[in-house]
């Protein structure tokens, strides 16, 4: 560095600087002593600071999750499938379907979406945003078909039809179509199909018992029929029926639960629900269990507080599982109740000593299908007679509020996220969906759609960053809810009733 002493001692030399330069210089030495932070270019090392950027912290990657919905435009026109933004409630995209779709399943993981139309076609598609009529594969069923109820499993698809004593077995080719390999014989009237697509066996659910004493559409009377109903278990390994239970009398609906250790069978004509011990492939005979009959395997709901048990049918037809509290909530149709029941296990895989207990609320008229939020703190039912929903508290078992909606629900699906929820609402006598925010039980948007509700389901429950709730998809979204032959019809007419050789509609 510069020193004032040896520029002056180099001034004396022969060289001599005019006075600019020396005072120049002077200053320049002067300031690299005094200020060398001022002037840190040419004074020796240049001082080069360590800059560290700060990572900023995004918020965490939420699931994507659309509502698919199904429409119909009329008994001999093409029905649509809609995707929605589930968050937004804004239509991305609309596709063309078979004639007069009936019933919609998602598969486990909601890639893909399945159809059966009443001109005996079954289309499947991808719900994305992208989506568009020529991404919609058709696959024409042997005819006449009569497709109804659809269940979802990795290698297949399983169709039930009216008066066919047979569930369809279909599997997916290359190019996405699917085809006919075989028909697995069960007695007449197949109904639905139960069970998950992770289980190592799905329940056909037939409403005779081998008699031919109770045809399609004989429980849209339930209280006329007294012939009990039976479940055939097909393996899905083999894809063979490997046992028949007993179930109850008219029985329109099974949901099975998400650790696959039950199944669940509801039938209407009797009010009560079966319990499938799905694990040993046979009913759920476990004495000393509140409401459950152990020769039966039978599950009795109980009317609500005040109310006298003789004469007391719920009439169950719709049910939801919530895995974390093992809490099974059934919609009864006949008794304007919804059912909470215990169905915990033991670390064994036994009915807990809490299993079978039970609590019975009342609700609005007609509650025909059912959602549970997906933090476990309420359950909306959608009442069909008074087109309302009741939203009940499964905490406290309170009623916590009553909305009305547009139409006679007859489907209904929720998102879970932050900071608020919502359930869509399909009618099946008005072209709108109606959009429920979980933090103010209010209709929040009643969207218009290109003819009547069929189905709808979400592709995925959860979109919050909760570890406790991200990426939980209902249970049931891989079994479809077609209505007719028990399950509640509405008030349009959205009633699905068969001959052995055509299919029509009729009101009730």
């Amino acid at each position: 560095m510069l020193s004032v002493a040896w520029l002056q001692s180099w001034s004396r030399r022969s060289v001599r600087l005019p006075e600019f330069s020396f005072r120049v210089l002077h200053r320049i030495a002067t300031g690299c002593s005094v200020g060398v932070a001022l002037l840190l270019a040419g004074c020796g090392e240049t001082y080069r600071p360590v800059v560290t950027p700060v990572a900023t912290t995004p918020p965490a990657p939420q699931p994507q999750s659309y509502a698919v919905v199904t429409t119909s435009a009329g008994a001999t026109a093409a029905g649509l499938a809609n995707v929605f933004d589930a968050s937004g409630d804004t239509l991305l995209t609309q596709a063309s379907l078979g004639v007069n779709p009936l019933a919609l399943t998602l598969s486990s993981s909601a890639g893909s979406a399945t159809t059966a139309n009443t001109d005996g076609t079954v289309n499947t598609f991808t719900p994305s945003t992208t989506l568009q009529t020529k991404n919609i594969q058709s696959s024409t069923l042997l005819q006449p078909a009569q497709p109804v109820n659809l269940l979802s499993t990795a290698a297949n698809l399983f169709i039930t039809e009216p008066n066919v004593p047979a569930v369809a077995v279909l599997s997916n080719n290359s190019s996405g179509v699917f085809q006919l390999t075989q028909q697995l014989p069960v007695p007449a009237s197949p109904i639905n199909l139960a069970g998950n697509s992770s289980a190592a066996r799905v329940y056909s659910i037939t409403q005779d018992n081998g008699t031919n004493q109770v045809a399609f559409g004989d429980c849209e009377t339930p209280a006329a029929v007294t012939t009990p109903g039976q479940v055939q278990s097909i393996e899905i390994s083999t894809v063979t029926i490997s046992r028949t239970l007993p179930v109850g009398i008219c029985p329109v609906y099974g949901i099975g639960s998400t650790d696959n250790n039950r199944v669940f069978i509801l039938n209407r004509g009797s009010g009560t629900v079966t319990v499938i011990n799905s694990q040993y492939n046979q009913l759920d005979a476990t004495a000393n269990r509140q409401n459950l009959d152990p020769a039966t395997g039978t599950l009795l709901l109980p009317p609500p507080a005040g109310t006298p048990v003789a004469g007391f049918n719920a009439g169950p037809v719709f049910a939801d599982y919530y895995a974390p509290a093992s809490q099974l909530v059934t919609a009864n149709y006949d008794s304007n109740t919804i059912t909470i029941i215990n169905t915990s296990l033991d670390q064994f895989g036994n009915d807990s000593a809490l299993f079978g207990q039970a609590v019975t609320v009342p609700v609005g008229n007609g509650p025909a299908t059912l959602t549970i939020l997906r933090d476990g703190s309420r359950v909306y039912v959608a009442n069909q007679k008074d087109s309302t929903v009741t939203v009940v508290s499964l905490t406290n078992y309170q009623v916590l509020a009553t909305i009305p909606v547009t139409g006679h629900p007859i489907s209904m699906a929720s998102t879970f996220s932050t900071p608020f929820g919502q359930i869509y609402v399909l009618s099946s006598d008005q072209p709108y969906m109606s959009v429920i925010r979980t933090d103010t039980n209010q209709v929040s948007a009643s969207i218009q759609l290109d003819g009547t509700g069929v189905d709808v389901h979400t592709s995925a429950q959860s979109v919050a960053a909760n570890s406790a709730t991200t990426g939980t998809v209902a249970n049931a979204i891989n079994v479809s809810h077609a209505s007719g032959s028990g399950a509640p019809c509405g008030f349009g007419a959205r009633c699905y009733q068969a001959t052995p050789l055509t299919a029509s509609k009729h009101g009730k």
